[in-house]
């Protein structure tokens, strides 16, 4: 599925194609190192949707990213527009989105039409969140991610291939 031509990857490239410098570079290794998901696990997520707090993604991911064999991803779901967000994948290549699944039951789902993003390992998803100089509960870690690749000359691949080898 990476392959496939998305809106979201039009809006990364546009993104990409008016900024410079490392921005410019982050978002050129962000297109080269991401995954496109297109199906939803809506009976988790609306499970781990009711221990989660709306427009906090990033940590309700953080959450259940350890002891549901889950993986942590950062990127990109298109909703109306594309927004940046934190969401969960599952043994079955399956997006498990907790919170856009918040307040879902009388409405029409919320869930993006697709999703891009790079997994964050968790040991380094961890290492990052200890540091508070670089944390926040609202803020993405992806491009603090980019930077750990960057220096240590690796593509997010290999380090996930190392971890889970």
């Amino acid at each position: 599925m990476s392959k496939i031509k998305s809106k979201l990857t039009e809006y990364v490239q546009s993104v990409a194609n008016i900024s410079n410098g490392e921005i410019k570079d982050y978002y050129e290794w962000f297109l080269k190192n991401s995954q496109k998901y297109i199906k939803i696990d809506k009976v988790e997520s609306k499970k781990l949707s009711k221990k989660s707090i709306i427009k906090e993604c990033y940590n309700n991911c953080f959450k259940f990213a350890y002891g549901h064999n889950l993986k942590y991803i950062e990127g990109y779901t298109l909703s109306i527009i594309p927004i940046e967000h934190a969401f969960l994948i599952n043994n079955n290549n399956e997006v498990v989105d907790p919170t856009l699944a918040i307040n879902t039951q009388n409405s029409k789902d919320r869930y993006g039409s697709e999703y891009m993003g790079v997994e964050i390992p968790n040991n380094i998803l961890l290492e990052i969140r200890a540091d508070t100089k670089k944390y926040s509960l609202c803020i993405p870690i992806l491009f603090h991610y980019y930077q750990y690749v960057k220096a240590k000359n690796i593509t997010a691949f290999n380090e996930l291939h190392k971890i889970y080898k």
